[in-house]
């Protein structure tokens, strides 16, 4: 009978003792350091791995750790003895002070353990896309010497850059755009978008800023000195620079390219007015007077200028009234020589093509009184 309750007491001693095992928090994990900010300061869009480690203790077994409002970009790194170590790593995509998340670690069998932390990420400004674009005069990527006014580009590649909340950002562009081929050099402007104008600041971190939209030259002159080649700007650097706790700077490459047509442009109405022709006192002859052609070409173009001889006849050209006709000699009294083909005037690339138009002496005799008229078509070739 003794032995019986001494055996019976010894299970009641161990069932107390299992239950008291189980009742006690020996299994539950624990986390350290349990709080505070995480070491060192993010920089956004850098590549980070924090100093501070996260050490889990007092589970059974591998741990388990996840979090909760990480910053964006971030993720836990797990280590060590049974993943008992905890670094917080990845590129952060927003910005802010001392931002606030929970990291939580459980044991096999424990109970977890939740910590509160904070991590202080300065904002800055990164290249979206790539760090290089391209651009093309106009469309097409030709330049025509003949089309007046401005002409501007086609985005090939876009380039944009986005920057951190609260962030102040200016921009240079250096050299100064060029299109250079092995005879030209055209300047031009180089136009970024919406917010840098030129300097401004973005109120999200999401917030994707254009740097390259419209690209304009400005023409010198009508192109008219320029010559027929194909030009590259070569590198232009743009340097984006930032304000803050992050300051710094960071550059983007930029190509523009445009071919200037082979081409020529006629301005004026030319006419030859021989004004009232008299047998008497045209007996010597008669000049008429000219209103002169101007022609602008393309620098190097091999210019000529040719007639289609008159109204109804290939050869020499004839004023016509019904049946009769009257010789003239019609010419020109300037060769198209110099730039583009033709007279430079002022360096502006335009020439006068000054005409002439002449009636030899005694040509008026027994021809009949009317008036006369003709029709020149001129073709130029280049």
């Amino acid at each position: 009978m003794k032995r019986r309750s001494l055996k019976t007491g010894y299970r009641i001693l161990i069932f107390s003792l299992l239950l008291a095992g189980l009742a006690s928090p020996v299994h539950a994990a624990s986390i350290t350091p349990a709080s505070g900010a995480i070491s060192p300061v993010a920089n956004q869009f850098q590549p980070y791995t924090s100093t501070t480690t996260l050490q889990g203790a007092l589970g059974i077994g591998n741990y388990t750790w996840s979090s909760a409002n990480l910053p964006a970009g971030l993720t836990l790194s797990i280590s060590g003895l049974f993943n008992s170590i905890c670094t917080i790593t990845g590129t952060p995509t927003v910005s802010g002070t001392n931002l606030p998340f929970k990291v939580t670690v459980t044991g096999g069998l424990g109970i977890p353990a939740t910590g509160n932390y904070t991590l202080t990420i300065n904002p800055r400004c990164r290249i979206s896309g790539g760090n290089t674009g391209s651009i093309l005069f106009d469309s097409s990527g030709n330049i025509d010497p003949t089309v007046l006014g401005q002409i501007t580009n086609s985005v090939i590649q876009q380039v944009t850059f986005q920057c951190g909340q609260g962030t102040t950002y200016s921009y240079t562009v250096t050299p100064t755009p060029r299109l250079t081929g092995a005879k030209n050099t055209i300047p031009f402007t180089l136009s970024a978008g919406a917010g840098l104008a030129p300097i401004g600041s973005n109120t999200s971190d999401a917030t994707l800023i254009p740097l390259l939209t419209t690209t304009t030259k400005i023409l010198q002159a009508d192109y008219q000195n320029a010559y027929a080649e194909t030009d590259s700007s070569g590198n232009i650097t743009v340097t984006i620079s930032w304000t803050g706790a992050a300051a710094s700077s960071m550059t983007a490459t930029v190509t523009a390219s445009g071919t200037v047509i082979n081409a020529c442009s006629v301005t004026g109405s030319p006419a030859l007015n021989f004004n009232t022709l008299d047998a008497v006192t045209n007996a010597l002859g008669a000049t008429a007077i000219v209103t002169p052609l101007v022609i602008k070409c393309t620098m190097g173009d091999a210019v000529t200028v040719t007639s289609n001889g008159g109204l109804n006849y290939s050869g020499t050209p004839r004023l016509k009234l019904g049946t009769n006709y009257i010789n003239y000699i019609f010419g020109f009294t300037s060769p198209l020589l110099g730039k583009g083909g033709i007279i430079d005037i002022g360096g502006s690339g335009a020439g006068n093509l000054a005409m002439n138009a002449t009636i030899p002496a005694r040509a008026l005799d027994n021809a009949p009184a009317g008036t006369y008229t003709d029709t020149i078509t001129l073709t130029i070739t280049y």
